[in-house]
């Protein structure tokens, strides 16, 4: 070999052997650049934060993932309100997001032009479909488009607008009537009256939000359990919303992955449900009772506002009804009789009330009971205004941006645009200051006038208009529950009505119900024996109509 080839190979072997631990630390070290950046963006971001002299947990001052976790857990409105107890009115619970426990913010921050918007939480219940992300009435983040989008349907939400709807609220009523006593009363082969009456509570406000929506039941009265697992997919759809809501860029990797789809089990069959009744509408071929429904409503709002709402937008005002309005319904319910059967007090009040209204005697008997029959038993309101302040539909804390121009609290402390701020409705209804010592205690007599401490009228006008003005049950303002009206015209029918017709007890008066909280209160464990009264029926020929 030629010697100055050999050198040269000599020289390269010794330059290799030279230059190889350097370029092996040059590779880890531009490896560990991205590690090392985030790290360095953590640093730089906490101690930079306007939000660092606020108190909370010292993990959630870094990141949104302890926030994801409690509410994997279904806790979260215990942390919260335990956290409030320990470090007071405002909490930061995440690197941009504080919790306010400051019932003089409700007004300001719960605005009536949606100046304050709500977060990406609520996007992530938006849906992916031909490739386009569209969002609905609770989804939607931008207030004008969600202005556009309800101004259709809102007049059909009134109080006088959803009173025709008794009509389907008493079919279901009297269907649910016969199924107990054909499983559980005298007219079946079990007489013991002892059943799950949370899990019959979900069934019954399924069918009539289903009732009232389609002008037909779903059938889970007559089935008795979840027979198309809508009722569990709808479940893990809130779920999967409440946690991957804390840290909502994962939804683009997941449930919004153009690739593949990675998120919660689809509610195909209610999708399925909506497109069926709505094609039956356009083909006449639907034989439904032929009462009003909200589906006509619809239908008539597509007519009317044909740039606004298309078949799409319909289906999307069908599935908000089923997916929010029944489950809201059934943990009202399941509280107000939980409650009420824990304190016997409450109950022999609300018994005697209900049992002394003319509608329960012979002779002007008139069952079920009608809306403003019901409105008319003022403790019947208190007892519904009580379960509602301690167990809201919404027990997760309701997230609004601060606007331009930021905010100061009542601390004095400034919070800049663009700062998250979380309102429990749990958590405030629970505020001492706001509702008494007794904040925790179960007391629906707070809602009635004092008569008997000497309380004046105009005192307890002033301080019902204080209570109602720190209400969050429903949220408030812009992007109040819009389904309010009819919630409510279900459950006081549906109260009056079955205090009416049974004797209740709790089998175990005193085993605790077990609550898990995502969106809304899931309280299972409450099992009763109904009995029905002697003399006490339906008004003959209510529900055979369908």
């Amino acid at each position: 070999m030629n010697p100055t080839m050999k050198n040269m190979q000599s020289l390269a072997k010794a330059l290799t052997a030279y230059i190889t631990p350097y370029t092996q630390d040059l590779v880890t070290l531009l490896s560990l650049v991205p590690v090392v950046s985030v790290i360095l963006w953590y640093i730089v971001s906490y101690f930079q934060s306007p939000l660092k002299k606020y108190p909370g947990p010292p993990l959630a001052a870094w990141t949104n993932y302890w926030r994801m976790y409690h509410a994997y857990k279904g806790s979260m409105h215990v942390i919260t309100k335990e956290l409030h107890n320990k470090y007071g009115p405002v909490v930061r619970m995440g690197p941009n997001y504080l919790d306010i426990d400051c019932s003089s913010l409700i007004k300001t921050c719960f605005d009536r032009n949606g100046v304050w918007k709500k977060s990406e939480l609520y996007a992530v219940s938006g849906v992916l479909h031909n490739g386009k992300i569209t969002y609905n009435i609770f989804s939607e983040t931008d207030s004008a488009a969600f202005i556009r989008m309800k101004k259709p349907i809102a007049k059909h939400f009134s109080t006088s607008a959803v009173l025709p709807f008794q009509r389907h609220i008493d079919s279901v009523l009297a269907h649910f009537v016969r199924k107990i006593d054909e499983r559980y009363g005298s007219m079946g082969d079990e007489e013991t009256g002892i059943f799950d009456f949370g899990k019959w509570m979900h069934y019954l406000a399924w069918d009539m939000v289903g009732k009232v929506t389609y002008g037909r039941r779903i059938g889970y009265l007559d089935y008795g359990y979840d027979f198309d697992g809508t009722l569990s997919k709808a479940e893990k759809a809130v779920d999967y919303t409440v946690t991957i809501g804390m840290q909502p860029k994962l939804d683009s990797l997941l449930d919004k992955n153009h690739l593949y789809r990675i998120g919660p089990p689809t509610m195909l069959s209610l999708v399925n449900l909506s497109v069926q009744h709505l094609m039956r509408r356009y083909t006449g071929g639907d034989q439904h009772d032929g009462k009003l429904d909200f589906l006509d409503r619809y239908l008539k709002a597509k007519a009317e506002n044909p740039d606004v709402v298309d078949d799409d937008r319909l289906l999307s005002y069908l599935l908000v009804n089923m997916a929010a309005g029944a489950d809201t319904v059934a943990a009202t319910l399941r509280t107000i009789f939980y409650l009420c059967l824990r304190h016997p007090a409450a109950w022999a009040r609300l018994e005697n009330e209900v049992l002394s209204a003319p509608f329960a005697q012979q002779g002007t008997m008139d069952l079920p009971v009608s809306f403003a029959q019901a409105r008319a038993l003022p403790y019947l309101e208190a007892v519904v205004r009580e379960s509602l302040r301690l167990w809201p539909g919404n027990c997760f804390s309701m997230e609004r941006y601060v606007p331009a121009g930021g905010i100061t609290l009542p601390d004095r402390s400034f919070v800049p645009e663009g700062v998250l701020l979380g309102f429990n409705a749990w958590v405030m209804h629970r505020n001492t200051t706001t509702w008494g010592q007794d904040a925790e205690a179960f007391r629906p007599e707070r809602w009635l006038r004092d008569e008997a401490g000497g309380e004046m009228e105009g005192e307890y006008r002033e301080r019902l208009t204080e209570m109602n003005n720190n209400d969050l049950s429903f949220g408030g303002g812009l992007r109040k529950c819009i389904g309010q009206n009819i919630g409510l015209l279900e459950v006081y029918k549906t109260v009056a009505t079955l205090v009416a017709l049974y004797e209740f007890e709790l089998l175990d008066p005193d085993k605790e119900w077990t609550i898990r909280t995502s969106l809304f209160p899931r309280q299972s464990g409450f099992e009763i024996n109904m009995r029905r009264r002697p003399g006490m029926e339906m008004t003959e020929g209510v529900g055979l109509d369908e």
